[in-house]
């Protein structure tokens, strides 16, 4: 299967999800669901009460299934099981939302499926990891997923939207971790994150209009070329604030602040830094690989100076380095 068949075939499954998720309400071919167990078919389901148990609750056993939770909790014993797995099924199409998952060993685990939504769900206090999904073209809209043993947000694969989550207090894992390129991460909250607050791998990958504080390793940690940090906070990382590893990255309209490493780490080459500013960090302001364009930037009260450069030549243009 060719690339481009491949991707409108996720994205077809996507927007499928989300059309289930957008137009389900309880009708007569709507079905209840009152007790753990398999929804077994494709179809609207939907949450009658609050359900506890030991082990794994709800199991996705085909496509196109929408769960509603109706703002009920599912609650586990701990240690052991999912709140809802895909049970390895590996389907493409799904939805859940509104409601909410404690206590499990990992909250939502979908780890071979992709083209899925979640919307609206608190999954945190799980002993591993709030969501798992495990291939490419999810989206995650409106989510909290925090006091996770391990991490937030794990995505795996490429081309997520992760918009509107609050990801704070997760353990050595971070608060979002993307695997793949394509993911966009915007208008969220991540704090006080054991590991980096957010960690995107691969190409072609966003953070946007975002807060990133006090996280346990860097702020935010991008690897390969094309990346970009645009209009966000990222502060008090004990690491390196913001740090993107390749070419062509930039960090656009963003402050950087009390990083116990450099504010903003930049490589390989060709990189840009626009609009921004950083200060108080225990490294450089901005510590770049060259050619590229600072500009309008602004740094002061940084430890090793305000701007160090290396490789080629950056253009340099009304930057206020004290």
């Amino acid at each position: 299967m060719s690339f481009g068949r491949g991707f409108r075939g996720y994205a077809l499954g996507a927007l499928a999800a989300m059309a289930m998720l957008f137009t389900a309400s309880t009708s007569h071919a709507d079905t209840a669901v009152s007790a753990c167990g398999t929804l077994p078919t494709a179809g609207n389901y939907f949450l009658t009460k609050d359900l506890t148990t030991s082990g794994t609750c709800i199991v996705i056993g085909d496509e196109g299934v929408s769960f509603d939770m109706r703002g009920h909790t599912i609650t586990g014993d701990g240690t052991t099981g999912d709140g809802i797995s895909d049970g390895g099924g590996g389907f493409e199409s799904m939805a859940i939302a509104n409601g909410k998952i404690r206590n499990f060993d990992v909250g939502i685990d979908l780890g071979t499926s992709c083209c899925v939504v979640i919307r609206n769900v608190d999954s945190s206090k799980n002993a591993e990891t709030g969501i798992l999904i495990g291939d490419c073209c999810g989206v995650i809209d409106g989510v909290t997923a925090n006091n996770n043993g391990t991490m937030g947000i794990l995505a795996e694969s490429c081309c997520y939207t992760i918009n509107n989550v609050v990801t704070n207090d997760n353990g050595g894992g971070g608060g979002i971790v993307a695997t793949g390129c394509c993911t966009n991460v915007a208008n969220s909250t991540i704090l006080r994150n054991g590991g980096a607050g957010v960690t995107e791998t691969g190409c072609c990958n966003f953070l946007v209009t975002s807060t990133v504080q006090k996280s346990g390793a860097d702020g935010v940690d991008m690897s390969g070329c094309c990346n970009f940090v645009v209009g966000s906070t990222v502060a008090s990382s004990t690491g390196v604030g913001v740090s993107l590893i390749g070419n062509d990255n930039l960090v656009v309209g963003t402050l950087v602040k009390g990083s116990g490493g450099d504010g903003i780490f930049l490589r390989t080459s060709n990189n840009q830094i626009t609009n921004s500013q950083s200060t108080g960090n225990g490294g450089f302001g901005a510590n770049v690989g060259c050619g590229g364009t600072i500009t309008n930037f602004a740094a002061k009260n940084n430890t090793s100076g305000s701007l160090n450069t290396v490789g080629g030549t950056c253009t340099q243009i009304n930057n206020k380095l004290q």
